[in-house]
């Protein structure tokens, strides 16, 4: 069973084989390469992460959702994004997203973040929901601020080890929301409406 979603402005699916050239090339940007880990530089681990999520779509209880984001209008593939640990009740689901570099700057990414929430959050009832990034990943830091998370424990030697704990030699900053904030949150949302 195929999975979307839609928001105002994009479409976010279950990744298909068409979408693998235009995926990889997104990943290959080298204008992301200061903020990606250093394996999602790798070509070759980009296909198989992508053939991974092919099969983990066909899970019935999948914990793992990796989908390609699409413009609404004209179904522009503009990258992908994850949501990772998913099962319900669940304290360490993941969420994570990569963007073309020509589409960055225009709230693409925060719009499907808040859709990673609620599938983490309503579909899937998980507890809290993290996500990581390095340090002068300021754009990432934006969007997870934006989508209601909140640092957590950001301090120096726990952002090195962090880093490390990614075999990354940069640190790195974590940022978390719970279930019952994102509903308090959307809730005073849906009333003020």
């Amino acid at each position: 069973m195929s999975f979307q979603i839609e928001t105002e402005r994009l479409i976010l699916r279950d990744v298909r084989k068409v979408d693998f050239s235009g995926l990889l090339e997104i990943f290959a940007e080298p204008e992301s390469r200061s903020n990606i880990l250093s394996f999602q530089a790798d070509a070759e681990h980009n296909r198989k992460d992508l053939e991974n999520a092919m099969a983990w779509a066909k899970f019935p209880q999948r914990e793992h959702y990796k989908l390609a984001v699409a413009l609404k209008n004209d179904q522009t593939l503009i990258g992908g994004c994850t949501l990772t640990g998913v099962r319900p009740e669940a304290f360490n689901t993941t969420i994570g997203w990569h963007y073309g570099h020509k589409f960055r700057g225009n709230g693409y990414a925060t719009e499907a973040a808040r859709a990673l929430l609620y599938i983490g959050f309503e579909l899937n009832q998980v507890n809290e929901i993290f996500a990581d990034c390095f340090v002068e990943n300021k754009a990432s830091i934006r969007i997870m601020e934006k989508i209601g998370m909140r640092s957590s424990w950001n301090l120096g030697l726990f952002n090195t080890i962090r880093g490390w704990s990614y075999g990354e030699q940069k640190p790195t900053v974590r940022y978390i929301i719970s279930k019952y904030k994102w509903l308090s949150d959307t809730n005073r949302v849906r009333k003020a409406e």
